[in-house]
């Protein structure tokens, strides 16, 4: 009989945000162990991240519909990206905290760079993305500044950004702190850095569970919390100064229509954080 591997014996990593190497099995979903740190409550996927092919995870199937477990036509859907890349900036430009009116923006896992060719228009833009067909999409198709690889990879000056934005990228990374580390380190001092990703503590995903729809390993490695993105980002040298939420709060068509959205918005209980740091 083939043995079955007791994923509750030892956390196969450290914690992610905390560092502890004390964590207990949670669930496995589609093949992969979802441990839950005992000392800070994150949850994240045990497996050494080392044996993942990020590269082939992040290929041109990814960008086009293969991959629907995480989302659907990516590159098919430009125009409704963009131009949901409009709304999004106009909100944080006139809602506060107002991001900087100008100056230099990075986008970090900025994959076909939709949101760099609509925030060009206000801001000296630069991109870095891991996906080397997404980041030749932007560069060939729609003329962006994009390095490809890792932000540490791209070795960009120190004080350099103003904005710094991380959209739905930080639950992908094996790493989240030296990301937001090295993300510090290009910010200028009083500069923001916006991220997005889903809220693990949010009473929509508590109550899906491993079955909540951003629950996506090995394409979502950490599930964070308002707490647990707050010490990150800590850890990182961020201090929060705003998060707010997004996404949707519970199942049926009336909470992924723009009503339901915009009232979870409200209501502060949508499935989504976006939280907005400085140095």
């Amino acid at each position: 009989m083939k043995a079955v591997p007791d994923y509750t014996v030892a956390v196969v990593r450290p914690c992610p945000t905390c560092g502890s190497g004390r964590a207990h099995l949670k669930f496995v979903k589609d093949g992969y162990d979802m441990q839950c740190c005992d000392d800070c409550g994150t949850l994240f996927v045990g497996r050494d991240p080392e044996t993942i092919d990020f590269q082939a995870l992040y290929g041109e199937g990814y960008y086009t519909g293969a991959a629907d477990a995480v989302f659907a036509d990516y590159v098919g859907q430009q125009a409704l990206r963009r131009a949901h890349a409009r709304r999004k900036l106009w909100m944080l430009r006139n809602l506060p905290p107002r991001l900087p009116r100008q100056g230099r923006l990075l986008d970090v896992g900025c994959a076909a760079g939709f949101f760099l060719a609509e925030a060009r228009a206000f801001y000296e833009v630069q991109g870095v993305e891991l996906s080397a067909w997404s980041s030749a999409f932007a560069r060939e198709r729609l003329s962006l500044p994009v390095f490809t690889g890792t932000l540490q990879q791209a070795a960009l000056p120190a004080n350099h950004f103003d904005v710094v934005t991380l959209w739905d990228v930080i639950e992908h990374v094996p790493d989240p702190v030296p990301l937001l580390i090295d993300a510090a380190r290009v910010l200028r001092q009083d500069g923001r850095l916006v991220l997005t990703t889903g809220d693990w503590g949010s009473a929509y995903a508590v109550a899906r569970g491993q079955d909540w729809h951003l629950m996506a390993p090995p394409w979502h490695l950490t599930m964070f919390t308002r707490e647990t993105m707050t010490r990150a980002g800590q850890r990182a040298g961020l201090r929060m100064l705003h998060c707010a939420s997004e996404g949707v709060a519970g199942d049926g068509r009336f909470w992924r229509h723009r009503a339901g959205l915009m009232l979870a918005r409200l209501l502060d209980r949508g499935d989504i954080l976006r939280m907005t740091f400085t140095r």
